[in-house]
């Protein structure tokens, strides 16, 4: 059950939002409990009178939270809510203000299925799942899971693959899966936020090196230093040990632990890719689009040669070029299905 918060200065009810520079809108921003086996706290982002399109779950990716779909001059789930949709941005369990509500985090990759399945349970309608890198792989795992559920799903450079495009992270994978893991290791919690606040703070340079360095989380230039300062420093979170080790497997072994499950469901599926994506290669990405059942899906790669320039990692999201070049194509591809029964 989705229990009403107190009003907040982040979320005070009421609220005119930026949905990029230069363009605003009067929404409701509300904030809510969700009263499962391990409590979660979800946004809400609506119209003010009320959406009139279906509900639309954000999932965000590995050590993230709300900030990957909500900054200060950015935010596509205040896109979403203009455009009529009711966006319900999750915090996965021991993410941002989730991990406020006592519980430490995810053990296994499976406790965020089961953080989706809640609040897909817990939504007013059948929603759609925009999920963005990990928080892509969970999305599709948990629309693969109950596929009758979900309207359809979205993943903005989701994990399906994982090292096989990036050399470099396939060898971290298999360095993780030759370390010893003792049981003590499903525990620990490791705060992330750190990292980004050393990366914000060095953005002259670690910019210039996203055209070599090939763990870079977005094309040079493709964000404005104050709004990836923002994005760094505060949506960079807490991970799990556990969780990593998994995803480094599913890396080493080559093979998605819901496969089999995504392979034989029919959900309808857009996969956004971008070109230029270290962390998620472009072969890894589109697994999750060779690899589905159902004849409604769609493959949308974002390049010079459609866009006039390159895309990476974060700025798929919320880049600067994301509104016009993105943003139009998921609300255009919901619009289409909002009217399935259910």
């Amino acid at each position: 059950m989705l229990r009403p918060l107190p009003p907040t200065p982040d979320a005070p009810g009421p609220v005119e939002l930026d949905i990029e520079p230069g363009r605003r809108a009067a929404l409701q921003m509300t904030r809510h409990r969700l009263e499962a086996e391990v409590p979660l706290v979800l946004t809400r982002t609506a119209l003010r009178g009320g959406a009139r399109l279906p509900p639309v779950l954000l999932v965000h990716g590995f050590a993230q939270n709300r900030y990957t779909w909500h900054t200060s001059i950015r935010s596509l789930s205040a896109a979403l809510a203009a455009a009529g949709f009711e966006a319900w941005n999750l915090e996965l369990r021991g993410h941002g203000l989730s991990r406020g509500e006592g519980q430490e985090g995810a053990t296994v990759f499976a406790d965020y299925i089961a953080d989706l399945h809640a609040a897909i349970d817990a939504l007013p309608d059948r929603p759609f799942l925009i999920g963005h890198s990990l928080g892509g792989a969970a999305a599709y795992a948990a629309a693969a899971l109950r596929p009758g559920r979900v309207r359809g799903v979205i993943g903005l450079a989701a994990v399906y693959g994982f090292g096989n495009g990036n050399p470099l992270i396939r060898f971290a994978c298999r360095v993780s899966q030759r370390a010893a893991s003792a049981p003590a290791l499903s525990r620990v919690q490791v705060k992330s936020r750190l990292l980004g606040q050393i990366i914000g703070r060095a953005l002259d340079l670690t910019d210039i090196a996203g055209y070599t360095l090939p763990l870079s989380g977005w094309w040079p230039g493709s964000v404005e230093p104050a709004l990836l300062q923002e994005r760094l420093e505060e949506g960079f979170d807490w991970t799990s040990v556990k969780v990593w080790q998994e995803m480094a497997r599913w890396g080493a072994q080559g093979a998605f632990d819901h496969d089999r499950e995504w392979r034989a469901a029919e959900v309808p599926v857009l996969v956004v890719l971008g070109d230029k994506d270290h962390l998620l290669p472009v072969e890894d990405g589109r697994l999750a689009f060779d690899r589905a059942r159902g004849p409604d899906k769609e493959l949308l790669l974002l390049d010079p040669w459609t866009t006039g320039h390159h895309w990476g990692h974060l700025d798929i999201v919320l880049g600067k070029a994301a509104p016009a070049e993105v943003w139009p194509r998921l609300i255009a591809w919901m619009e289409a299905r909002a009217g399935a029964a259910g």
